[in-house]
């Protein structure tokens, strides 16, 4: 494949990358990577096909990749009136609420705001939540693999041997499309 060093420059910065990155992707020095954008220096063309393959490959994010960690959480006991300040506080529209250490669902705003008529301070999260809760996956699942989760749900919980361990929200997902590809060293 013939790429031109403009090409390759857009393609670079599409995927995120500097000249840096990419030249230790690739195997090759950054001043050789500038060189060739340069249009100073035609490069041999094994080292296009590596120039190649490293910026045509899909994002590899896994859900573990892109979490927020240690997600706050709300025990199931606890009164609405408690979750309300967290949520406030730190801006968030959810809350995975958890029962002796196990996610048993996830309170939202639209959970609170349905009963904002009755005395928050006596309703347990437990009893105002969503019955169905958010699906949970290992932080080893590919991304990709639930992308199509966001369409019925805010937020997918991340689990490590049967802990959460964190949280990916369609906000989260959205920010991976600008990152580059992580490592998998």
């Amino acid at each position: 494949m013939m790429m031109t060093s403009g090409q390759l420059t857009t393609m670079r910065r599409e995927n995120g990358m500097t000249q840096g990155e990419l030249a230790k992707a690739v195997g090759v020095s950054q001043s050789y990577i500038a060189r060739i954008e340069s249009g100073t220096l035609d490069p041999k063309l094994s080292v296009v096909n590596r120039i190649v393959e490293t910026l045509s490959k899909r994002k590899g994010f896994t859900c573990g990749d892109i979490m927020t960690p240690d997600p706050v959480s709300v025990d199931a006991r606890d009164s609405v009136s408690t979750a309300i300040p967290i949520m406030r506080r730190r801006g968030f529209s959810q809350l995975p609420v958890v029962r002796s250490g196990r996610v048993v669902g996830i309170v939202t705003e639209r959970d609170i705001i349905r009963h904002l008529g009755r005395d928050l301070t006596q309703i347990s999260v437990q009893t105002i939540m969503d019955p169905v809760s958010p699906p949970m996956f290992d932080e080893k699942t590919p991304l990709k693999s639930i992308l199509t989760l966001f369409d019925s749900f805010q937020a997918v919980l991340v689990q490590k041997q049967g802990r959460l361990t964190g949280v990916v929200t369609r906000a989260d997902a959205l920010k991976s499309a600008m990152r580059p590809e992580p490592s998998k060293s």
